[in-house]
């Protein structure tokens, strides 16, 4: 009798296990076959290029500083969402109107707007590295951060949309394209905010600043000016050294002289850019003394009154103030009488 060949087990496939993965062999037949059009669609260069401005119309600096190949700065104060928050116009209604792509390097031509004025700008963008090795990411080339150029004399600091940010380090890098307001409020100059358009990477928008003394510099240099024209009165001779006045006489001065300060120099400050100048002020000053009457050799006491006019300089250096009163040959006066 034969023996029946032994039966090989049936293979049992679970229907759902075999669902899953037709249907994960599927999507990644679907996502490899959708990636090209993907790429040429919601990651172009294009749509980066309007993610980005419409990060900066957001206030959201974070999200449009990823949008950027930019080089690294320490200075980025002004690069936060409080200055877009501050700023007196972002950009909004954008509209590609060109693009080009070569290789790895790509150019797209925007129109949008910045408050009332329409601009077109075209910006070059680089490719970085692909999100999950699929898709393209576009960054917005940034060869050279735009800076806000400020040359201001008295303050270390500026308000950038409302926000510190340093003026010492060679401008303050910014976004682009946005509008700043640029100003300072030091202790003792301050200038009014200006309006300032940042547009492209690279480009340094100088803020035309017109600094003003303040109240308290003004009080400073009242102290100053009273302080020097006091110690020029402590000088024991008809021309004290450094000051703005003196006195001649044709007599013989029998020793010492006596000035004295009767009344002090108004001290009014104009001010053109970062020079500061003490507008002329009249102080009556007093000197004494005893002379001899070259001639008839007559001696007697001498008391003269004078008028001279006060002017000077005043330079500020960050917190340090310095004040110069003119010397100019001795400034005589005249008689008070």
């Amino acid at each position: 009798m034969a023996t029946a060949a032994p039966r090989r087990p049936a293979l049992l496939v679970d229907r759902a296990a075999f669902r899953l993965l037709l249907g994960a062999l599927l999507a990644v037949v679907l996502t490899v076959a959708t990636v090209p059009a993907l790429n040429l669609t919601a990651y172009s260069p294009q749509r980066s290029v309007l993610s980005y401005l419409a990060a900066l119309e957001d206030g959201d600096a974070s999200r449009a500083l990823g949008l950027l190949a930019a080089p690294p700065t320490r200075n980025t104060e002004a690069l936060h969402d409080e200055v877009l928050a501050g700023a007196w116009s972002l950009p909004s209604r954008p509209e590609v109107i060109g693009a080009a792509t070569d290789g790895d390097r790509a150019e797209v031509a925007v129109r949008f707007d910045l408050g009332d004025t329409s601009h077109e700008q075209t910006y070059t963008l680089v490719r970085g590295t692909p999100r999950w090795g699929l898709f393209d990411r576009w960054l917005l080339e940034v060869e050279k951060w735009p800076r806000l150029g400020l040359d201001v004399s008295g303050s270390s600091v500026a308000e950038v949309n409302g926000v510190s940010a340093p003026t010492d380090r060679g401008g303050i890098p910014v976004l682009f394209p946005v509008g700043y307001t640029v100003g300072f409020d030091a202790e003792y100059l301050r200038a009014d905010p200006v309006l300032v358009d940042v547009i492209a990477p690279g480009q340094i928008a100088t803020a035309a600043l017109d600094p003003q003394p303040t109240a308290a510099l003004l009080s400073e240099v009242e102290d100053r000016v009273a302080a020097q024209i006091d110690a020029c009165a402590e000088q024991r001779t008809l021309l004290p050294a450094g000051c703005p006045f003196g006195f001649e006489t044709d007599h013989e001065i029998l020793g010492d002289v006596t000035w004295r300060i009767v009344e002090q120099p108004p001290v009014t400050l104009t001010s053109s850019g970062t020079h500061l100048t003490i507008a002329p002020g009249e102080a009556v000053v007093e000197v004494s003394g005893r002379s001899r009457d070259i001639v008839t050799a007559f001696e007697s006491d001498f008391t003269e009154r004078i008028i001279v006019q006060v002017v000077g300089t005043v330079t500020v250096d960050g917190g340090e103030i310095e004040v110069d009163l003119a010397n100019e040959g001795q400034s005589l006066g005249e008689s008070a009488e």
